[in-house]
């Protein structure tokens, strides 16, 4: 599970399911941070259902709807970045870096050929500037 990208629909369902009450009342929240990757907020909503609060659930309903929400592709820059790294690099970020540079200069040129406007040019180049902040 760990290098493998990880599904909006997947993420979705453990949570809702991690709402719901098992054993006595008592729910498994955090299901949904444990597989995106999220140990601490898995233990910290964990924490919130021994207390018996209802914030645990209710904020993992909230983020139910918040990943099926969410744009696909702003869901793979938060949560599959891992899983995009090519196997034999030094480091994420550096190829992140190549990456955004030849998509930036792919979508250069299709500015230059004329097939995109100047404000799409610019609105994808924050796109992509923004992936390796």
């Amino acid at each position: 599970m760990l290098g493998k990208s990880k599904s909006r629909r997947v993420a979705a369902l453990l949570a809702i399911v991690g709402a719901v009450p098992v054993f006595g009342g008592f729910h498994l929240v955090g299901l949904h941070k444990l597989y995106l990757g999220q140990r601490w907020w898995c233990l910290i909503y964990l924490a919130l259902a021994l207390t018996g609060s209802k914030i645990a659930w209710i904020a993992a309903l909230f983020d139910a709807v918040f990943y099926l929400i969410q744009n696909p592709d702003e869901f793979d820059v938060n949560f599959n970045d891992e899983a995009i790294a090519v196997p034999g690099t030094i480091g994420t970020q550096s190829n992140a870096v190549v990456n955004v540079s030849e998509s930036l200069r792919e979508l250069d040129q299709l500015r230059q050929d004329g097939l995109i406007s100047e404000y799409e040019f610019e609105q994808k180049r924050r796109k992509l500037l923004d992936r390796i902040k």
